[in-house]
């Protein structure tokens, strides 16, 4: 969903970096939220994006997805693309400017499990930011990208609930003007306890309706 916040221009790529559990499933969940369905996808070992491959071709609801796996020297087929979803536990700096296209408008996910010291963008990419956001603005600054912002840089970062409330802090889209956004999803407690009673209201419908 942050995708269709930040980002409302047709992509012409998306750079996946990471192929586990995780990683499957926002896949399959952004066909909600783009028309892009042009993969670039790095992974840590071959291994690893074989795995994905064959998980992806696996299901038929799937198959729309054009998937590319860029080798450790083929950093340069991200270029073309906008969209930007890094899904690692990573302690490793793996997504660097130069590997990026400056010259367009770019958005950039940052999702996977965090910690103290794990971190997945070059602060030169922070830097370039137009827009910083996150669900929790403490645990981005304890475990987040926000442990390698400078001072100037963290007071610019905005939580999703303000950016929502308060939408005159999204600037508009300027054709003649690029924007890089980034969103910074930590994970918290209310999103885990918003889904649970969403399953249980689902569960409780299904336990009411009558059956044929």
């Amino acid at each position: 969903w942050q995708v269709d916040i930040f980002f409302q221009r047709k992509s012409r790529g998306l750079v996946y970096l990471g192929g586990r559990v995780q990683a499957f499933w926002q896949l399959r969940f952004l066909t909600l939220v783009t028309d892009c369905r042009d993969v670039v996808l790095k992974t840590r070992s071959r291994s690893t994006a074989e795995a994905f491959l064959r998980k992806m071709k696996s299901n038929p609801l799937d198959a729309q997805w054009r998937i590319t796996v860029a080798d450790d020297d083929a950093m340069d087929a991200f270029k073309g693309c906008q969209l930007v979803h890094t899904l690692t536990t990573s302690r490793e700096l793996i997504l660097l400017a130069k590997h990026l296209d400056l010259s367009q408008d770019v958005h950039i996910s940052a999702v996977g499990a965090d910690s103290p010291g794990k971190c997945k963008l070059r602060s030169c990419i922070l830097k370039c930011a137009d827009i910083i956001a996150c669900d929790s603005l403490v645990q981005t600054i304890e475990r987040g990208e926000g442990q390698f912002c400078n001072q100037m840089q963290r007071a610019s970062i905005v939580e999703i609930g303000t950016l929502l409330a308060k939408s005159d802090k999204i600037p508009p889209y300027q054709t003649d003007k690029l924007r890089w956004t980034i969103f910074d999803s930590i994970g918290i407690a209310l999103q885990d306890v918003c889904i649970a009673k969403a399953l249980c209201q689902l569960l409780e419908q299904e336990t009411n309706s009558p059956k044929n």
